[in-house]
């Protein structure tokens, strides 16, 4: 069958040949079938719509969703209870860089009005890992109104994505969520306000922090939204925190006082942080050492050690790629490393650094013996000369 033809299917009235078309177009992998599939978003069916999402997502990232599909049933099964939620929390590492054509983004905002709270749900997770930033006003502005969604899940996943997504426009929407009454609807709003930098809410997470005295969950979100945000004028609250009982609150006063600009501040935190009992928290001074320049420095070697580690990989890819260009000396060390997840994560960290050093160790790493290594290089390089 031709490919006109199995898009035509897609306008069928019949909902099998509809879900026979998407199949069709999921299977070929073609960027093309991106823009035809998003119509889906807006099936009748609950069960084409969620199918739909989950084929896009397919595209954007090396993590398929976990779907048993039924040939004929009414439903989608999965075997998580968010497929789309599964593949947003394993982070940006694992994009595939793709198109993201205006069908999509516009159909997935409207999707997030969709009379299904899980069509909903998947939906704003699904804009999390395929939208890119910046997002186009319309599903931005959807974001945002999603935050007063009826359904908590959905609440939760729009504040999530809003900070992923750096939609700055939604600053005051995310400050009015700081009351949600479910907690993890609110923290999820504190963290985003960190990501996206706002600094209007800088008094209203302070008021945060001290009205829960430092402690619980809303506490913590809070002061790692200040962390992120990193103002001058919260620098002697980090420092107070470097002794803190909470290893998180110690963790993250590291962090913020990393980020903050002020070398002398970072040094104090790495000297505060250099023996702590926690490994988190050791590596967070080890992030501060080398955002203020001092003695300790060269502990880019200290973060790259623990890219082998399941238990802290992900935070110090993070703080490599927030080093940026300070961090290539080390990661071209680590390129010969002998475990193959180091030498994948390398690749990857190299993808969101980017610049001419990057691209010439990620173009030496696709002649790497296994196979990971070089699909991670290979994903870097397309990113970075897209981007």
């Amino acid at each position: 069958m031709s490919y006109d033809r199995v898009v035509a299917q897609l306008r069928s009235p019949e909902a099998d040949v509809r879900r026979d078309g998407l199949r069709a177009l999921g299977a070929t992998g073609y960027p093309d079938a991106i823009a035809p599939i998003s119509q889906l978003l807006a099936d009748p069916e609950d069960d084409i719509q969620l199918e739909a999402i989950y084929t896009l997502l397919s595209f954007y990232h090396v993590e398929k969703p976990a779907v048993v599909k039924r040939r004929r049933g009414l439903v989608v099964e999965t075997r998580s209870r968010s497929a789309a939620q599964a593949i947003y929390e394993r982070g940006p590492f694992g994009l595939i860089p793709q198109p993201v054509p205006i069908e999509l983004t516009n159909a997935l905002g409207q999707a997030l009005f969709d009379n299904s709270a899980r069509v909903r749900r998947e939906a704003a997770y699904g804009l999390g890992v395929m939208g890119r930033s910046p997002l186009d006003s319309y599903a931005a502005d959807a974001l945002a109104r999603s935050l007063q969604d009826r359904d908590t899940d959905v609440r939760e996943a729009a504040a999530r994505v809003i900070g992923g997504l750096r939609v700055t426009t939604a600053g005051d929407a995310l400050v009015a969520a700081l009351n949600d009454d479910q907690t993890r609807v609110a923290t999820a709003a504190m963290r985003s306000l960190g990501d996206i930098k706002a600094w209007q809410a800088l008094q209203a997470l302070t008021d945060q922090f001290q009205y829960y005295q430092s402690k619980g969950p809303r506490a913590e979100a809070a002061f790692d939204a200040l962390a992120r945000i990193a103002h001058a004028s919260s620098q002697p609250m980090f420092s107070a925190q470097l002794t803190s009982s909470s290893a998180n609150l110690r963790r993250l006063a590291g962090e913020g006082l990393a980020r903050s600009g002020n070398r002398e501040a970072a040094q104090q935190a790495a000297a505060a942080l250099a023996g702590d009992r926690e490994r988190d928290v050791q590596l967070a001074g080890t992030f501060a050492a080398v955002s203020g320049g001092g003695p300790g420095s060269s502990g880019v070697g200290g973060l790259i050690a623990a890219l082998d580690n399941g238990a802290f990989h992900e935070q110090v890819m993070s703080y490599l790629v927030e080093l940026g260009p300070r961090a290539v000396a080390g990661l071209e060390q680590a390129m010969a490393a002998p475990d193959v997840d180091t030498r994948e994560r390398v690749t990857m960290v190299l993808g969101f650094i980017g610049g001419e050093q990057a691209l010439q160790l990620l173009d030496r790493a696709r002649g790497d013996a296994d196979l990971r290594v070089v699909r991670a290089a290979e994903r870097a390089i397309a990113r970075l000369r897209k981007a």
